[in-house]
C-alpha cells in the first residue's frame, strides 16, 4: 500500500512540474516587419505607419515608414506582455505616440507577433511577421 502512495505521489509531483506550452516560449529573435496603428479615441483619427523591428537576445531596434518612427533600446517579456524601454534621445518636437516604448499585451502566432497597449484616450497596435532569422 505504501508502495502506490508514493508512486501516486510521483505522479502528480511530475505532472505539477509540467511545462506549460505557453506562446511567449514560442517566441524567437529575428527581424519582424508589418503594421503599427495609432488610434485616438478622442477624435477617432487612426494613423497606420510600417515598421521593421529587429530582436536581439535582450535588445530591440526599429525603424518605420514616417522618418521621427524610430528607436532602439531594451526589451523584456513576461507572461502575455512585453516591455520596452526605448533609450533614443529625443527632441520633443513631435508626438511621443509614435515611439514604441512601455508595456503591451503580447502573443505569438506561428511567424507573427501582435503586441497592443490601451490607454483612456489612444490604442496602438503592432502586427509583424518575421522576415528573418
Amino acid at each position: 500500500m505504501k508502495k502506490i502512495i508514493c508512486i501516486l505521489v510521483i505522479i502528480v509531483s511530475c505532472y505539477g512540474c509540467k511545462k506549460d506550452n505557453n506562446e511567449i516560449i514560442d517566441f524567437k529573435i529575428g527581424t519582424f516587419y508589418g503594421e503599427k496603428t495609432i488610434y485616438y479615441l478622442d477624435t477617432h483619427y487612426e494613423s497606420v505607419d510600417t515598421i521593421t523591428i529587429k530582436f536581439d537576445s535582450t535588445i530591440y531596434a526599429y525603424s518605420g515608414s514616417d522618418v521621427l518612427d524610430f528607436g532602439r533600446g531594451n526589451y523584456l517579456i513576461k507572461d502575455n506582455s512585453i516591455e520596452f524601454n526605448d533609450e533614443e534621445a529625443r527632441v520633443a518636437l513631435y508626438t511621443w505616440d509614435w515611439i514604441i516604448t512601455g508595456i503591451y499585451r503580447f502573443r505569438t502566432i506561428d511567424d507573427s507577433i501582435i503586441f497592443n497597449q490601451n490607454s483612456s484616450d489612444i490604442q496602438i497596435s503592432c502586427r509583424l511577421k518575421k522576415i528573418t532569422k
